[in-house]
């Protein structure tokens, strides 16, 4: 696949995101402000839009583009497509070590994982390489792994991090006069609104909402280290919702009334309220965290 095919497909789910939060009528804004927000170019955009146009979801008449459709997961490009090989094989390794039913401490030969995963074990080396810092493996014995697991110890001295790392980036974020990222934070307002008037609470479309939240805020610290953590620390959290599902509609509406209620501070500029509201959702964050996950 062409690498501006793979952005094609990577940005039409990136829209579908963005409509999943929306209701049909809706208007989509201009090809501008998407090509903004998806961070592409106007050829790409058009590209995407005439594919959603083809697929039934929008009416394109000049201008004009509204939703005619939610998405659906059909709709939706596997993300094998949309995902460059490397980049593929470490999300479905962390996918891996989040999901699999290996009780912690147990041992496993490179050579059954890597089978297992589909890749190669040069590629298998580097992702142990890579991740072996998280805590999460430990490399043992001679071409076998220790799987350590997402235990309850792990879990919490992840959320310690989190914490550290949120609550700095969110100081840097409102202690900035027009922050550049204030237009991505308006955005995310008119998505929570958006989502908050469904009646489920966007149950399938909240985790990917959730984590485009928190990466905003670690991102718009500026600081290199605290993109990358939020990039990997959103995979996980993404998967806590899949863990449980008691109470799922309610706890959803709960976290998007604290964002909505975190971005409308950092909008007003009232920096103080900001910290105090995040603080607050950070701290539910975690309870659920906590909660979502069977312990042994």
């Amino acid at each position: 696949m062409s690498r501006q095919n793979q952005i094609m497909k990577s940005s039409v789910n990136a829209v579908l995101d963005r409509l999943s939060a929306m209701r049909p009528g809706d208007p989509l804004g201009s090809e501008a402000e998407l090509a903004a927000a998806l961070g592409v170019s106007r050829t790409t955009t058009r590209a995407v839009l005439a594919h959603l146009r083809d697929n039934g979801l929008i009416r394109w008449e000049g201008r004009t583009k509204r939703l005619l459709r939610l998405p659906t997961p059909a709709d939706r490009f596997d993300q094998g497509e949309v995902r460059p090989g490397a980049e593929r094989a470490r999300q479905d390794f962390l996918e891996w070590i989040l999901r699999t039913d290996l009780p912690p401490g147990s041992l496993l030969p490179e050579a059954d994982l890597a089978r297992d995963l589909g890749i190669s074990r040069p590629i298998l080396t580097a992702l142990l390489a890579e991740f072996e810092g998280t805590g999460l493996i430990a490399r043992e014995e001679k071409y076998s792994i220790r799987f350590r697991g997402f235990t309850r110890e792990y879990a919490s001295e992840m959320f310690a991090m989190r914490e550290m790392i949120e609550r700095e980036a969110m100081r840097i974020l409102t202690a900035t006069p027009d922050h550049p990222a204030l237009p991505r934070i308006a955005e995310m307002e008119r998505l929570h609104i958006a989502m908050l008037a469904r009646s489920d609470a966007a149950a399938d479309a909240f985790p990917a909402l959730d984590a485009q939240f928190h990466r905003l805020i670690c991102h718009a610290s500026g600081n290199r280290f605290f993109k990358e953590f939020g990039q990997r620390i959103s995979i996980i959290v993404h998967y806590h919702y899949q863990w449980n599902k008691r109470d799922e509609a309610a706890r959803n509406r709960a976290a998007l009334r604290e964002h909505l209620a975190v971005i409308q501070a950092i909008l007003r500029g009232d920096g103080p309220r900001a910290r105090a509201l995040f603080d607050d959702h950070l701290a539910t964050a975690k309870r659920t965290l906590m909660a979502s996950v069977q312990w042994d």
